[in-house]
């Protein structure tokens, strides 16, 4: 812990290129050396240029990789393991997308945070070993001295708190120039700015202290000490050392972050995946010895600044140098006789056939210990231990958000998406990757769409005008404008090119326009919508006949030739103001009839209109949720209220709506056909965000809801235990960062979940909402977990 011995203080005058007999470039080598002040070991040599010294960098780092992997890797096997626990541990609670895991679990949450405690506290125990042995069995090979993998950890043992502390001052400066940077960010500092005012000191600050470990190691100082030897050796040759440091952590963050980066973005190799982190772990580990050898650290330091004595016009003095006399004192007591080069040492005889397999034997052993740890916590998560969700995923074009209403069919494992908005209708096909069959705009709002079966349907709104005349009479009622029905053998073949049905005309101008569409059996259609006169005209305008208001049209083939009208009771949806929502949905029954789910966004009031078969003349209307609101809702902002209908195989309907007032997703299982007795379960808590549920049937007749749950930010799946919905259970799936805003599900004749739901992403140049729809389809049923009471 003591000062070097005393040595002359030479103060010659300024150094001449050494001559070409001087030995490995060591002035006091060769022919001088009787001329030395010390008895400095023959064996122990300093380089004179940086450009040999890079050289024998990469000399050393071919002969001596196995060793130094082997003193810096095996310490740490025991923190690797433990560290794959945080691995693992975010594998509780998301999904599997495309093989890879999605984890909705906490980042900071308890077993997290104990399990980076017991990393960090084991890090601190065990770190000095590794990195002092390291640096001891690097500088050692760098100055032509053979030091044991042993030797290596017994000296590192003897200055475990000059390394411990050495480390502590290292994240102490990063510390301190994160915080100033952090102060002058928050002092609205540009960030250009700041790199100028903090790195220069930083990086002044940060090469002597990174000289300062082998340093103190190699000469046997204690931390300060080897500070203070580390600015000794450097005096006069920072720019030298500067590079080295600069060289050294280049290594480790381009085998590191930037290798890592370039697989992510330049290959298909999922993030965290096995590969990528086999990849990047067996390159980190490889590369660590090099930066070792630039630094004298596995990591972060290495030796080879402290053995350069390259010269420069000032000259420099023998005692700025490395203590050569210290350094065989402290290598001789950590490896008595391994004085000798490695030249010098005998070679051994030819081993025995039972001696070489043995060898082989440990080293096998030795590589599995050295490289598979990292490669654990990933293994595991690949084998899905915790069971979550197992799911193929594929994202679909960017659209209209607020207003999206979307449907999934579901026809030989293939899902077909549809998605009415108020910008047009678009069909999607996914099986398992997306694509767009059908995308048709329109400037008219109330879209309807139903894949149901795999058979597209679609409802449009279309206002005509007059193509001559004033402002006012272009835009008088015209005999053409009203709801539309277009019913397409393929989703492609859905748009204008396809021969509509002109369902319900209307000669007044509209507003709060509504649609909605699903198939019957029988090969039958049943189409709800609604409109309203624009009461901006004078009552002597509005033509007789249609006067608005919500009806249901009933066809008996898609060519609906002559569809049965049947009205409903006009209080049944009061003038709303943003019916581009799911105010509307339809579901056909097995014995031919429907069900109409109609909320009033004026009030907040959900009915329920129903036929309980073909023979049906007047439908059955059940109120299931009064008025919510005290006053007529006028807000032209995104209420998301709305509900969804299905039928059981008995014939009883089920419907999940999304509450207008609370936003809470709520269930109603429906005792009989037409819904005369009911019982209504809410099934999340209140969230403002939360779009209109999901709901799907399963083939034992259990409801289940896609919904959002907005404690955690995450889509959940919620499934009945049984048929009445006595018990639910809830599966969370991906989370999500942005607003939710579509959420859709169907189930295949194998009950395994298929879902589409949109997020908010953008808006548009007019001010709207732009969502990006994701389908995700369960690879198993029920993804994984039937739903069983717990």
């Amino acid at each position: 812990m003591g000062e070097p011995e005393g040595r002359p203080d030479h103060d010659g005058d300024g150094q001449e290129k050494p001559d070409a007999d001087l030995a490995n470039g060591n002035p006091w080598t060769g022919e001088g050396a009787a001329g030395r002040p010390d008895a400095v070991p023959a064996d122990l040599s300093l380089q004179s240029y940086a450009s040999d010294l890079y050289k024998q960098v990469f000399e050393v780092y071919r002969r001596n990789l196995w060793p130094l992997l082997l003193v810096a890797g095996l310490p740490v096997v025991p923190l690797v393991l433990l560290a794959q626990i945080s691995v693992v541990l975010p594998a509780r609670e998301g999904a599997y997308l495309n093989g890879v895991l999605q984890s909705t679990a906490e980042t900071l949450g308890t077993p997290s945070l104990v399990a980076l405690g017991a990393v960090l506290v084991l890090a601190v125990l065990v770190g000095p070993i590794p990195l002092g042995g390291s640096v001891l069995l690097g500088g050692g090979a760098l100055l032509g001295r053979r030091i044991t993998v042993r030797g290596a950890w017994r000296g590192a043992l003897r200055r475990y708190f000059t390394t411990l502390t050495w480390a502590l001052m290292l994240f102490g400066l990063v510390g301190v120039a994160l915080a100033v940077s952090l102060w002058l960010v928050l002092l609205g500092w540009p960030l250009l700015l700041i790199g100028l005012v903090v790195l220069p000191p930083l990086l002044y600050l940060l090469t002597p202290l990174s000289v300062m470990l082998p340093a103190a190691l190699l000469e046997g100082h204690g931390p300060f000490r080897g500070l203070a030897a580390a600015w000794r050796i450097g005096r006069e040759r920072r720019w030298p050392h500067f590079l080295f440091v600069a060289a050294s952590y280049a290594v480790t963050v381009l085998f590191n972050t930037v290798l890592e980066r370039s697989l992510l973005r330049w290959t298909e190799l999922p993030e965290n995946g096995l590969l990528t982190v086999a990849i990047t772990a067996t390159s980190a580990t490889l590369a660590a010895p090099l930066a070792l050898l630039l630094l004298c650290a596995p990591v972060l330091l290495l030796r080879a600044p402290v053995v350069y004595s390259g010269t420069n016009s000032a000259g420099l003095r023998s005692t700025d140098d490395l203590d050569l006399d210290r350094v065989d004192r402290q290598l001789s007591a950590i490896a008595p006789g391994a004085a000798a080069p490695a030249s010098d040492v005998p070679q051994e005889r030819a081993e025995a056939p039972r001696g070489r397999d043995q060898r082989w034997i440990t080293v096998s052993v030795l590589v599995v210990a050295l490289f598979a740890p990292p490669l654990v916590g990933p293994v595991t998560v690949a084998a899905n231990p915790f069971g979550l969700a197992e799911m193929t995923a594929s994202p679909s074009e960017t659209v209209a958000g607020y207003g999206s209403l979307v449907s999934v069919g579901v026809t030989d494992g293939a899902a077909l998406i549809g998605r009415a908005h108020h910008n047009g209708v678009e069909f999607t096909s996914c099986d398992p990757d997306c694509t767009v069959e059908l995308q048709h705009d329109t400037w008219d709002a109330g879209n309807g769409s139903s894949v149901e079966g795999g058979l597209p349907l679609r409802t449009q709104w279309e206002e005509y005008e007059h193509g001559a005349g004033s402002a006012g009479e272009r835009r008088a009622p015209h005999p053409e404008s009203g709801l539309y029905l277009y019913a397409c053998d393929q989703a492609s073949e859905c748009g204008d090119d396809t021969d509509p049905v002109f369902l319900r005309p209307f000669d007044s101008r509209m507003v709060a326009l509504a649609s909605a569409v699903a198939p019957m059996a029988g090969g039958g259609v049943v189409v709800a919508s609604y409109v309203r006169n624009d009461d901006r005209l004078a009552p002597d305008e509005v033509v007789g006949g249609d006067t608005g208001g919500l009806r249901v049209h009933v066809c008996e083939d898609t060519g609906c030739a002559d569809p049965r009208v049947l009205d409903v009771p006009p209080e049944l949806v009061e003038d709303g103001f943003d019916l581009d929502r799911a105010q509307l949905d339809v579901s056909g029954t097995p014995e031919g009839g429907f069900a109409v789910a109609a909320m009033d966004l004026s009030f907040g009031s959900l009915s329920l209109v129903t036929c309980a078969d073909t023979g049906c003349a007047e439908p059955e209307v059940t109120e299931l949720v009064g008025d919510r609101f005290r006053l007529r809702n006028e807000s032209t902002q995104g209420l998301k209220a709305g509900a969804r209908v299905e039928y059981r195989s008995d014939g009883a309907p089920v419907v999940a709506y999304r509450e207008a007032l609370s936003g809470q997703a709520h269930l109603v299982d429906c005792h009989d056909a037409v819904c005369s007795e009911f019982t209504d379960t809410a099934v999340t808590g209140p969230g403002w965000a939360r779009p209109v549920p999901g709901l799907a049937v399963d083939s034992r007749d259990r409801p289940h809801l896609l919904t959002t749950g907005m404690e955690k930010n995450r889509l959940v799946l919620i499934s009945c235990v049984d048929r009445e919905c006595t018990e639910t259970v809830s599966r969370g799936l991906v989370g999500f960062e942005d607003e939710p805003v579509a959420t859709a599900l169907a189930f295949d004749s194998h009950d395994r979940p298929h879902m589409a739901w949109g997020v908010h992403t953008a808006e548009t140049v007019f001010g709207g909402s732009l969502a990006e729809l994701l389908y995700l389809g369960c690879t198993q049923p029920y993804c994984g977990s039937e739903p069983v009471t717990p």
